[in-house]
């Protein structure tokens, strides 16, 4: 061991403690007397462990001490820090990168020491300083092996120009968190979950996503750039897989209204080519999975795609296009009734994702529409017990549109329901030949003075006794009902209004009444009230008046509030508009504009 002791500095690498010794016992630089030492200069550079044996027997310094201040060669281009398997990429090398200020404050005291933080490409701040690190490149291959004296010959003034010229910054959180993590403590559990370098990696092409867009690309990147991506990326990234899927649909969702398909590669560009096709990196880590996942359930591809490196095993979404191709349907047909099942927007682009199994059921009810035409022939009832029947959702109509848009819309019901409702209506029905005494549902509702689908509603519900069925006569024409029963049990059983008679009050149209219905207990909604069956699951829906006031005295609509104080519904329009007032629930939302009483009640005569 060389006497006397030189101490090693706690943040130095072993090649400038090298430096610092061979200058004070021998007024020379490491590479001019490491063969003295026993050490082959090469082996110096990569750190080899039979040269840091060597150094530590030479300067007494613990080989352990040195190593955990370099990175040491595995071969492959893979190097051991402090634990940590990482590749030459990871390193900053072949740049010398260093803090002008730390090397001024060092002149001060006598001598320069490289810390061993600088040789990290993440490094990028001084945690000191609060400065950017300064690169500079490397001129021969022995630069490695030298002094900082020897790669920065700047001094004194030179040096503060230097310090004065750096951009100020604090050290962003990636790079403290990698330091952290190289010092043994923890951090993010997810982050800590990846190897250093796919943790490093995954925050750096996150953030370059976000900050730079899909078409960058990476070599074109400055220092300082890769340091504003890991600062946006870690934000993301140490929430783990929740705040990773928040930055991929941020990035997803600026493609939401593009012309065409764009595709996984158009969307992510540089971050998926990266994690596709990375030659330093061979395992991606779970950022791979992540971004398969999230890609495979936002676009619509078929089953055998393959996407970073593994296939999809069965298609999980489609377009309406695919869609209409899978099933044999006109698209524009389909489009329309994906619209008026609210599956996607009107004016949804080509591209929008629809989950398979409701794109596929929405395909098959296409399929078994029975066109409201036709209905009277398949249910053998007239046209106005059809209307009736829809309006109080025995049935219920299919849009090929946007419901609330009247006269504008071809209608349709799932010939499922026509079966179900006939089949209900058959299986509370005797059989039978001798039908006297008893009357058709057209006859029994006259003379209970009822509308005839509330008939329906009470054989339905089992209410009824005497019910029938003519053999031979399908349908509803073929039932017959007890005329004094029916007025009786209405009488006791059918409370309040039916649905067409409540929104015909309250000057809503049928499918914005039904709507505000569907909203409960949402505040903006009408109460219905449910009359249970008595030998049936089935539920008669009936509205109480006190209901329907109570909802009249809180919310109108421009034709109710017409009516009751004169002007007309265009002239009541443009006035509300002009003093500000603004419905509490948009047409878009329920077909009508609905609006609080007391928000127009000062613009209107008393």
């Amino acid at each position: 061991m060389l006497l006397p002791f030189l101490p090693f500095e706690a943040h130095e690498t072993p090649i400038s403690f090298g430096n610092r010794l061979s200058a004070f016992h021998a007024r020379s630089p490491l590479i001019s007397v490491a063969k003295d030492f026993g050490i082959d200069p090469l082996d110096m550079v990569w750190n080899k462990p039979e040269a840091l044996e060597r150094l530590a027997e030479v300067s007494g310094v613990s080989t352990e001490i040195l190593r955990q201040n370099a990175p040491i060669a595995l071969g492959d281009r893979e190097y051991d820090l402090r634990g940590e398997t990482v590749s030459a990429e990871f390193l900053s090398s072949p740049k010398i990168v260093f803090c002008p200020a730390c090397l001024h404050e060092d002149d001060q005291r006598g001598e320069r020491c490289a810390r061993w933080s600088w040789a990290l490409a993440v490094m990028r701040t001084c945690p000191v300083h609060e400065i950017a690190l300064q690169r500079n490149m490397t001129r021969a291959w022995n630069d490695r092996l030298q002094s900082l004296d020897h790669l920065v010959p700047e001094r004194g003034e030179a040096l503060q120009i230097i310090v004065a010229s750096a951009p100020r910054r604090v050290p962003s959180p990636l790079q403290d968190y990698v330091l952290h993590r190289l010092e043994g403590r923890e951090g993010p559990e997810w982050l800590d979950a990846q190897s250093l370098e796919q943790a490093v990696r995954a925050t750096e092409l996150l953030g370059v996503l976000l900050e730079f867009g899909a078409e960058q690309t990476l070599p074109a990147l400055a220092s300082d750039d890769w340091d504003r991506a890991g600062r946006t990326g870690y934000a993301f990234t140490a929430r783990g897989e929740a705040g990773i899927r928040e930055a991929l649909q941020q990035q997803f969702d600026r493609f939401s209204t593009s012309k065409g398909t764009p595709g996984a590669r158009k969307i992510f560009g540089c971050f998926y080519k990266a994690l596709a096709y990375s030659k330093s990196l061979k395992e991606p880590g779970d950022i791979a999975r992540i971004l398969r996942e999230f890609i495979w359930d936002r676009i619509a591809m078929p089953a055998d795609t393959k996407v970073l490196g593994k296939k999809l095993p069965e298609r999980r979404l489609h377009t309406v296009a695919s869609l209409a191709l899978e099933t044999d349907h006109d698209p524009r047909r389909l489009h329309s009734m994906l619209v008026g099942q609210n599956i996607i927007p009107e004016d949804a682009a080509s591209h929008f994702a629809i989950p398979v199994e409701i794109g596929r059921a929405v395909a098959a009810r296409v399929k078994r529409i029975v066109k409201i035409t036709k209905l009277p022939d398949a249910l053998n009832c007239t046209r106005p017990m059809v209307d009736q029947l829809c309006a109080e959702r025995l049935l219920r109509p299919i849009y090929y549109g946007t419901p609330g848009l009247n006269g504008k819309l071809q209608k349709g019901v799932d010939g499922d329901e026509v079966v179900d409702l006939t089949d209900a209506l058959s299986a509370k029905a005797t059989l039978s030949g001798d039908v006297s005494g008893l009357v058709t549902i057209a006859k029994a509702a006259e003379k209970a003075k009822i509308p005839g689908v509330c008939v329906v509603q009470l054989i339905l519900a089992g209410c009824l006794q005497s019910v029938a069925r003519i053999g031979g006569v399908p349908g509803i024409r073929g039932l017959r009902v007890c005329p004094s029963e029916v007025k009786a049990v209405a009488a006791a059983t059918l409370l309040g209004m039916t649905a067409t008679e409540t929104f015909a009050a309250l000057k809503l149209t049928r499918d914005a009444g039904w709507e505000l219905v569907d909203r409960y207990p949402e505040e903006i909604s009408l109460t219905p009230q449910k009359i249970a069956g008595v030998s049936s699951a089935f539920t008669i829906t009936r509205f109480l008046p006190e209901n329907v006031s109570a909802f009249d005295a809180r919310f109108t609509t421009l034709a109710r509030a017409a009516e009751k104080h004169g002007p007309g519904v265009k002239e009541l329009k443009i006035s509300l508009k002009k003093v500000g007032v603004k419905p509490v629930l948009p047409w878009r939302e329920v077909g009508a504009d609905i609006y609080k009483v007391s928000d127009i009640a000062k613009f209107l005569p008393s």
